[in-house]
């Protein structure tokens, strides 16, 4: 499969500006970057008054969630969880789960996410739908105690071994939060994640109560009990990281610890907000993440770069850049999940995971700062395509190759019945 982009304004997320050029793809790589490219292709774009730029990278999300999505509204996290979520969950099954899924991932292609990284459970269901839409994952299956016989680490690592050789699935160990852990099953994970060279996606401080409990359990604050547990000497992603002390900071920057910011979610639930620029200016790599649609309530990386530009003017020491919101939604997100060298910037010989953003509509208009308008801007309509490891996955608001029409169905009559 070739494909030719033509006359694309290029934002590379390399540190480069803006330049406009012309792309070739040759199977899943990026071929060539140059101006008048004349190669034959099986698809040719017209990509004038366009922006192309990587897709976007969601780091932190539930996607088997999205059958919940709008119920246990104006609640917090902890009444969210016990009262609503967590008794709909022991309900749910792995056709479920899928329906579920395939829900989330049309959204998510459809908006420009080519990557996600998710904590959940029926984790082949999530797979099944990634294989069909065509995304790329990091999968980890959710850990908790009790867990009897280590049944779900069994399952964990199982996932590892049939997957860990499939191109666009990862497969991570997922312990949930140390609110929902011990020392000793932390450890157990480390050790597993030592043995299998597994990466790890955990909940950090997303809130005041969690962190205060934990300090009363503990007597050490929740970075200091996955440290002591071993937990950061693996390549971490910790979701919401809103109530961190400077001793975290520490130990985070220390152990190359990636957080997601999840601003939707942490307002929805009144959690708080990140202070963003605290840990940027330490030199944390950060990204960003919806969570789920269930505390979201949409999937959109573009929702989450405009919330974090803009409530960090009020809730961080310094203005964020709107280069430094696109890179962690593109590269912050890749580095997070072990994939620079493949996916999140714009170069010859990198997998081509791209999006095209159309500037002719009239919010952009005029475009005076594109990075900027793509910020403050963009409607998730403007996203004419989406591309993963070469394949175009959705296009004009479709995905290609499947009957969403039949799937939406199944999810409405699926989403009934759980309910009732």
């Amino acid at each position: 499969m070739t494909i030719l982009i033509k006359n694309a304004k290029i934002l590379p997320m390399d540190g480069a500006d803006i330049f406009t050029s012309d792309l070739f793809i040759e199977g899943k790589y990026i071929k060539k970057i140059e101006k008048n490219i004349s190669d034959e292709a099986d698809q040719t774009i017209d990509a004038s008054n366009m922006v192309l730029m990587p897709a976007f990278i969601n780091s932190h999300s539930h996607v088997g969630m999205s059958l919940f999505r709008n119920y246990g509204e104006e609640v917090d996290l902890y009444t969210w969880l016990n009262d609503y979520i967590w008794p709909l969950e022991e309900r749910l099954d792995n056709r479920q789960t899928y329906l579920a899924s395939m829900l989330s991932l049309i959204e998510m292609a459809n908006n420009g996410i080519g990557t996600f990284a998710d904590m959940y459970f029926f984790s082949e269901a999530t797979i099944k739908a990634c294989k069909e839409i065509g995304l790329r994952a990091q999968i980890s299956r959710g850990l908790s105690v009790p867990d009897d016989d280590d049944y779900r680490l069994k399952e964990n690592i199982y996932l590892y071994k049939k997957y860990k050789d499939y191109d666009l699935i990862d497969i991570g160990l997922g312990p949930h939060a140390i609110y929902t852990s011990n020392l000793d099953y932390l450890k157990k994970i480390s050790d597993l994640a030592y043995k299998y060279k597994m990466p790890i996606h955990i909940h950090l401080s997303e809130t005041k109560k969690e962190n205060e409990d934990c300090i009363e359990r503990f007597g050490m604050t929740p970075t200091e009990v996955f440290e002591k547990a071993g937990i950061f000497k693996h390549k971490t992603i910790a979701a919401h990281g809103i109530y961190l002390t400077d001793n975290d900071l520490d130990i985070i920057k220390e152990n190359k610890v990636s957080v997601v910011h999840n601003p939707s979610s942490n307002l929805k639930l009144k959690s708080g907000f990140m202070n963003l620029s605290r840990l940027l200016d330490k030199g944390i790599n950060v990204c960003l993440g919806t969570d789920s649609s269930a505390s979201n309530n949409k999937l959109s990386i573009l929702r989450e770069m405009e919330l974090a530009a803009l409530v960090s003017k009020l809730y961080s020491s310094r203005i964020v850049t709107a280069r430094e919101i696109l890179e962690m939604a593109t590269i912050n997100g890749a580095k997070a999940l072990g994939l620079d060298d493949k996916i999140g910037s714009i170069k010859v010989g990198k997998e081509a995971d791209l999006i095209l953003i159309d500037l002719s509509n009239v919010n952009h208009t005029p475009t005076n700062n594109i990075l900027s308008s793509l910020i403050y801007s963009t409607y998730e309509k403007d996203i004419k395509c989406t591309i993963v490891n070469g394949n175009i996955v959705a296009r004009d608001g479709k995905i290609l190759n499947i009957d969403q029409a039949t799937i939406s169905n199944d999810i409405l009559k699926t989403s009934q019945r759980i309910m009732d």
